[in-house]
């Protein structure tokens, strides 16, 4: 039987080359080992650091990542893509270019008889009154579209330091919100979902109720985890290659 992986929070290009490169090799040992017809990839949120796509320029430390997800759908892997806070200003770059399906920020599917909600999880901690604000100021159609007026070459480098400081303040406050999210699983369960998968906080979690389970996914930065959905079943693990 074909298998469903889950990844997120890889935020490529957060670092230089030399950093991101040892990073980079581990992630395409791990599309070698799913690069089978029938499999299907996740993509959490967070697959880029920064990601902000203008008419016609995309960041270029995206190519090498591009050219490997291409390589599994050419091979018959599905491949999804759902936004988080670093990634949500996407085009139709990821959906006509690379022929990745992409959906909504929070996404109900179901795969081998299982019910499974799919979100990058920013704005469930309580404490992100802020940035829920924000998040509808960022995201707003007319404020993306003046920022695309500025040029790629000013506009990148401001819109990375913005996503540094959104990094390191995600990572200094997640470790206290594991209640919050596991109440934000509780209540899809009573609406009938088996599994509910989410990101954001860089925290591995497999956390069940019975045949029901929270997975938080992790990161690709410290634990190089991932979720994989194997007859029905829902494991969170680690890849180490």
């Amino acid at each position: 039987m074909a298998k469903v992986f889950f990844i997120s929070d890889l935020h490529i290009g957060a670092g230089n080359k030399v950093e991101e490169q040892p990073k980079l090799n581990r992630l395409f040992t791990f599309f070698q080992h799913i690069n089978k017809p029938g499999n299907e990839l996740f993509i959490v949120g967070d697959l880029f650091d920064f990601w902000f796509e203008y008419r016609h320029v995309i960041p270029k430390h995206s190519f090498e990542v591009f050219y490997h997800l291409h390589k599994l759908i050419r091979n018959q892997v599905t491949v999804h893509f759902l936004p988080g806070n670093h990634d949500s200003w996407i085009g139709d770059f990821f959906a006509e270019q690379v022929s990745m399906f992409v959906h909504p920020e929070m996404a109900a599917i179901e795969r081998q008889s299982k019910k499974l909600l799919l979100f990058h999880g920013d704005g469930i901690s309580k404490k992100d009154v802020g940035y829920r604000i924000l998040k509808k100021v960022f995201r707003n159609p007319v404020n993306i579209f003046l920022y695309r007026l500025i040029h790629p070459d000013i506009g990148i480098p401001i819109a990375k330091l913005m996503s540094m400081g959104s990094r390191k303040h995600t990572a200094g406050k997640v470790l206290n919100d594991e209640e919050d999210y596991w109440n934000f699983a509780l209540e899809k369960f009573q609406s009938g979902f088996d599994y509910v998968i989410v990101g954001h906080s860089h925290q591995p979690l497999l956390r069940q109720l019975g045949s029901q389970a929270l997975l938080n996914l992790g990161d690709w930065i410290h634990h190089f985890s991932y979720g994989e959905l194997n007859q029905g079943n829902l494991t969170l693990r680690y890849w180490n290659s």
